[in-house]
């Protein structure tokens, strides 16, 4: 631990505002020596330091070739970590751009051995995408139809939506909707849902671990069998909703309300303080 507080302090020691700070303080060390060199120094050590000036001078240089070193070092790193970053983005965007045009080029009709291409190229782009281009994915597959509950196309079964940023409204106000799609088996941990319309959605059986789910509209969804953990249904709407042999008892914000609207059986698990409708199987 005490090895890890070191190179905490290291490495804030390294960043632009700690060598900033790192070369104030040593010149504003070298000004007050200076100033106060009789003051602070004995005249023996001042003789020693004038016997020993080539001496005191190496060091000082010395000082001054490492502190090079050090801001050179950290600044090749940040250009590094920079140059990554852009081209993780531009990897990111070019997979995207592929995969949307190869989702465009799909015929109207359902096609299996199309559609089956379809579905691998997204299991397998959706885990190097951000959260916005989930969402752009999400986005285009709903608009395209290809993943309505009645007759989906493409299955998300096992697809990795982690972080996804679904959020009901963008910056820009627009809606964002996901009523009636086909999501059975999509792992949602950590997805941002906020305020979406999930009207109808087959979530059998999704994964949802610390999924904000805040104020969403989740009425006469599946949720049979969801695995919900930490899960924030604050405001969400579950009027209909089936959690038949879900675990609640973790889940955020959780009214009785709200449960009452809800249709559930005796695997349904509930916290504490809530009771079980009578209507439940």
């Amino acid at each position: 631990m005490v090895y890890g507080g070191y190179l905490s302090s290291w490495q804030l020691l390294t960043q632009p505002s700690g060598i900033l700070w790192a070369v104030v303080g040593l010149i504003a060390l070298i000004g007050l020596l200076a100033s106060a060199y009789e003051k602070i120094f004995s005249p023996g050590v001042r003789r020693t330091i004038s016997r020993n000036a080539p001496l005191v001078s190496a060091l000082i240089a010395l000082l001054g070739v490492l502190i090079a070193q050090v801001v050179n070092a950290h600044l090749t790193r940040t250009t590094q970590e920079n140059q990554q970053l852009l081209d993780q983005e531009a990897r990111q965007n070019s997979e995207l751009q592929s995969y949307l045009s190869t989702l465009g080029e799909l015929p109207t009709n359902p096609d299996p051995a199309a559609d089956t291409s379809a579905q691998a190229q997204t299991l397998t782009v959706l885990p190097h995408l951000d959260p916005e281009q989930k969402r752009t994915v999400m986005q285009f597959l709903y608009q395209a139809d290809l993943i309505n509950k009645d007759n989906p196309r493409i299955s998300l079964f096992y697809a990795d939506l982690s972080d996804a940023d679904l959020k009901g409204t963008d910056a820009q106000e627009n809606k964002f909707v996901l009523d009636n799609a086909y999501l059975r088996g999509v792992n949602l941990g950590d997805a941002d849902l906020e305020y979406i319309s999930m009207n109808g959605v087959n979530l059998h059986p999704a994964r949802l671990v610390n999924t904000n789910l805040s104020n969403a509209d989740l009425s006469d969804a599946d949720l049979v069998h969801a695995y919900l953990a930490n899960v924030d249904l604050s405001g969400a709407t579950l009027s209909g909703a089936d959690v038949s042999g879900v675990d609640l008892r973790t889940a955020r914000g959780l009214t009785q309300e709200q449960i009452d609207e809800a249709k559930g059986d005796e695997r349904t698990l509930l916290p504490d303080d809530l009771q079980r409708p009578e209507n439940w199987s």
